[in-house]
C-alpha cells in the first residue's frame, strides 16, 4: 500500500462516515417520486404474462386507474391530494412521493352479493408477490363462498340441485332453468344463445362462486359463433364482455388442489388461451389420439366416387372448447362433490340437433349437420380429461 493511500484512509477514518457517506445519505433522503402510470402498466403486464385475461381503460378516471383481471376488479389510487378527479400523477394536486395503494375486489360487480374478496396492498409491492397474493386470496374467497351455498333449486333436465341463481334458461322463457351441463341437451328446444350469453355474464360478474361449467358454455358458444355475432349480441342488451369475440379471454376456474403438473402454476384459474397452450405443451399428441379414437369409433366413410376413406372429424375451431369442458367438468366435480357428476354430459349433453340449432342462431360457419362438432366434443372431452389425470367415469369429487 502506498504512503498516499495510507494517508487517504487515515483522513477518512478521522472524518467518521466521510464525505462519500454523507453524500449518499443526502441523496437517499430526497423523496423519490412514484408514478402510478408506471405501476399500472407494469401491473397489467404482470397479470397478462401470468395468463390472466386482462382489460383496462389505459387512463385514470376520477383519480383511479382501473383494471379487470379475470374475475377481479383492480383499482390503483394515491392517498391524499386536493382534487380526487385529478390525474394521480399531477404534482399540482398530489404528493408524488406518497406510496400509491392497490385494491383488488371480487366479484367484479359486488353490488348484488357483496365483496367476496377485498385485498389492499402498497403500490410498491413486488409484482410477482401481487399476482401470487391476488390468486391465493381469490381461491380462498371462491372456496368460502362455494362452501356457504344453499341449493334451493334443481336443473329442469338432470335434476341436480343448485342455488336458484346458478341455473339459467337457454331459451326465451324462464321455466326451463338449466345447469351448465344440460344447455346442449337434446331436450332443449327453441334456443336463445343471445339471451343466455348476457345472463352468463351477469351471473359470473356478480358471483365469485358461479358454477365452473358456465365457462365451458361460454367457450363453446364463442368458438362456434359466426362473423355477425358481435353486432347481434351488442344489439340485444348490455355491452357484452370481450370473451364473446375472443374466446381465448374466457376465464376458466381450475380444480382446487392436486392439479396436473402442467396446470399447477395457473391456479386458481386462467384464460382459455393460456389453458390450451399449457395442456397442449404437456400433451402434444392429443389431436393424434383423438383422430385414432375417432377412426376406431366411426371406422369407414364410403363415398360414391372415391370408395372407402377415413375422414378427419376434428373441428379445430371447437378444440379449445373441448379442453375447457374437460377442465371445467373436473373443477365442478371437485367443488360440488355432493352434486351429480357433471360427466353425465358425455351421455347426451352434446346432441347433434341441439348443437345445429345453436350454430344456426349464432350464424356459425360450421357445418352443423356434420358429425364433426359432436365427435370433437363427445370424444375429445373425455380423452383430454383422461390425459390430464381426471376420471370421466368418476361420480365423486375425488377425481384427479
Amino acid at each position: 500500500m502506498t504512503r498516499n493511500r495510507k494517508k487517504k484512509l487515515a483522513i477518512r477514518a478521522e472524518a467518521g462516515d466521510g464525505s462519500h457517506a454523507r453524500a449518499a445519505r443526502l441523496h437517499a433522503s430526497v423523496p423519490r417520486e412514484i408514478l402510478t402510470a408506471d405501476i399500472h402498466d407494469r401491473l397489467i403486464s404482470a397479470f397478462t404474462a401470468e395468463g390472466w385475461p386482462v382489460e383496462n381503460d389505459g387512463f385514470p378516471e376520477g383519480g383511479i386507474w382501473t383494471g379487470w383481471l379475470g374475475p377481479v376488479w383492480s383499482m390503483l389510487t394515491r392517498p391524499g391530494g386536493s382534487d380526487t378527479e385529478a390525474d394521480p400523477d399531477d404534482p399540482d394536486y398530489y404528493d408524488l412521493t406518497t406510496v400509491p395503494e392497490l385494491t383488488f375486489i371480487a366479484p367484479k360487480s359486488p353490488i348484488a352479493n357483496g365483496e367476496a374478496m377485498a385485498l389492499t396492498l402498497p403500490g410498491t409491492t413486488p409484482l410477482a408477490d401481487v399476482v401470487r397474493a391476488v390468486g391465493e386470496e381469490l381461491g380462498r374467497a371462491r372456496a368460502a363462498k362455494a362452501g356457504a351455498l344453499v341449493t334451493d333449486a334443481q336443473c329442469a333436465l338432470c335434476g341436480d340441485r343448485y342455488p336458484a341463481a346458478h341455473l339459467l334458461p337457454a331459451t326465451d322463457r324462464d321455466h326451463l332453468a338449466l345447469c351448465p351441463f344440460c344447455v346442449f341437451d337434446g331436450d332443449v328446444l327453441s334456443v336463445h344463445p343471445w339471451r343466455l350469453a348476457h345472463l352468463i355474464d351477469d351471473l359470473t360478474d356478480q358471483d365469485v362462486a358461479a358454477p365452473a361449467g358456465w365457462s365451458a358454455v361460454t367457450a363453446l358458444l364463442a368458438c362456434a359463433a359466426g362473423p355477425d355475432f358481435r353486432e347481434r349480441l351488442e344489439s340485444g342488451g348490455p355491452v357484452p364482455l370481450p370473451h364473446w369475440f375472443d374466446p381465448g379471454q374466457v376465464w376458466v376456474w381450475l380444480p382446487p388442489d392436486d392439479l396436473p403438473t402442467a396446470l399447477e402454476c395457473l391456479a386458481p384459474g386462467t384464460s382459455l388461451d393460456t389453458l390450451v397452450s399449457a395442456v397442449e405443451a404437456a400433451h402434444p399428441d392429443l389431436r393424434d389420439r383423438f383422430r385414432a379414437e375417432t377412426a376406431d369409433t366411426v371406422e369407414w366413410d364410403r363415398e360414391e366416387d372415391d370408395g372407402p376413406k377415413t375422414r378427419d372429424y376434428l373441428v379445430e375451431q371447437l378444440w379449445p372448447a373441448a379442453i375447457c369442458y374437460a377442465v371445467s367438468a373436473a373443477t365442478q366435480l371437485r367443488e360440488r362433490p355432493d352434486g351429480r357428476s357433471p360427466w353425465h354430459l358425455l351421455d347426451d349433453g352434446f346432441e347433434e340437433g341441439t348443437l345445429a340449432e345453436y350454430f344456426d342462431e349464432l350464424g356459425s360457419t360450421l357445418d352443423a349437420d356434420s358429425l364433426g362438432p359432436v365427435l370433437t366434443l363427445s370424444i375429445g372431452v373425455p380423452l383430454i380429461a383422461e390425459a390430464l389425470g381426471f376420471d370421466p367415469n368418476s361420480l365423486t369429487g375425488d377425481a384427479g
